[in-house]
Parts: C-alpha cells; sequence; structure tokens
C-alpha cells in the first residue's frame, strides 16, 4: 500500500486539480451508487486535466467489490489509518468524520468530496456528518454532477451554475444504484 498522504499529493501536484470521494465501503449501496455517478464523470474531469480519486477506510481485499458493484474504473487509495483524512484536517481543508465500525481498524471515514489542488485551491469540501436523519451518514450526499459543474464554473472565473447544490435522497441513491 502506498503513502496515501504522498499519493495523493502526487496527484495535486501533477494535475490542475484533484477530485477525490471519500467512501465508507462497498456494503453501502448509496456509496455503490455515488462511484457509479462518479464513474460517469471521470472523463469529462479528466479532460478538464483533473485526476480523480477514490478513497476508503475498508481493507484492500474489498475493492473488486466495490468496481463491480459501481462500475467505478478510476483509482481507489485505501487508507485503512485514515491518515490522509486526518491529514487534510490538519491542513484546513476538509473534516471528515471517522466513526467506528466492525471490520476497520482505525474507523470508517465518512464521505466526502474534496475538489482542488494546487493550481486552483479548494474549489469544493463538503463533509457528511453522521447523524439519525442521514442515516448515519448514508444519504444526503451532494450530486456529484452538481458538483463538478460548479466546480467547472469555479475554476473558469465564472459564477455557480447552482444556487444550491442538491441532495441525494434515500429513494434517489437506491434508484440510482438499482438502474445504474
Amino acid at each position: 500500500m502506498s503513502n496515501p498522504i504522498e499519493r495523493y499529493d502526487a496527484l495535486r501536484n501533477t494535475n490542475d486539480f484533484v477530485f477525490v470521494v471519500f467512501y465508507r465501503g462497498a456494503w453501502c449501496p448509496f456509496c455503490q451508487a455515488y462511484l457509479k455517478s462518479l464513474e460517469s464523470l471521470r472523463p469529462s474531469i479528466t479532460s478538464a486535466g483533473g485526476a480523480v480519486l477514490t478513497v476508503t477506510a475498508e481493507p484492500e481485499s474489498e475493492l473488486s467489490k466495490m468496481r463491480t458493484a459501481s462500475g467505478y474504473d478510476g483509482e481507489m487509495l485505501v487508507d485503512t489509518e485514515n491518515v490522509l483524512a486526518k491529514e487534510l484536517k490538519r491542513r484546513g481543508v476538509i473534516d471528515l468524520a471517522i466513526t467506528a465500525k466492525k471490520g476497520y481498524a482505525q474507523g470508517m471515514v465518512q464521505p466526502g468530496v474534496l475538489v482542488g489542488g494546487n493550481k486552483v485551491g479548494v474549489v469544493y469540501s463538503w463533509a457528511i456528518k453522521p447523524g439519525a436523519m442521514n442515516l448515519g451518514g448514508a444519504k444526503d450526499r451532494p450530486l456529484l454532477n452538481e458538483v463538478w459543474n460548479n466546480a467547472q464554473a469555479k475554476m473558469a472565473g465564472k459564477p455557480p451554475v447552482h444556487a444550491k447544490i442538491s441532495l441525494q435522497s434515500l429513494a434517489s441513491g437506491l434508484l440510482q444504484k438499482i438502474r445504474g
């Protein structure tokens, strides 16, 4: 396993920006749907000079399950000790929740999205705060296509396309998982 901080910094140094999605695990249908959405955006992000990265604290043995379930074919980083999440918090970039869960030795990183890089600064940063209303961090994630639309606009010096980014509801998350 490579050093998560070094890998993230290398992507920041060699691309205009990095579009990072933190997810819980292959067992999570909302995460599967989220990565399916990310895969559909990946060509547009990379053609704009960005790198796409997903990060999980789930053991590496589960990556193939997530790839199969989501269709995501981009770079996946396993960070079982959550060192990248902790470092990004230390840098003041994003404050990701890390919660206890069986099978996660150092805790499970909760969903988050970070778009930014050395050339553009922080373009977008969001991290779920798990609670009963969002099923412990499962739902109410920002729609990635709208995040990407606003990130492109911001990097081009234009106003946001979406005044308020829509959230993935329980129904939409499950439907997206089923329909693809």
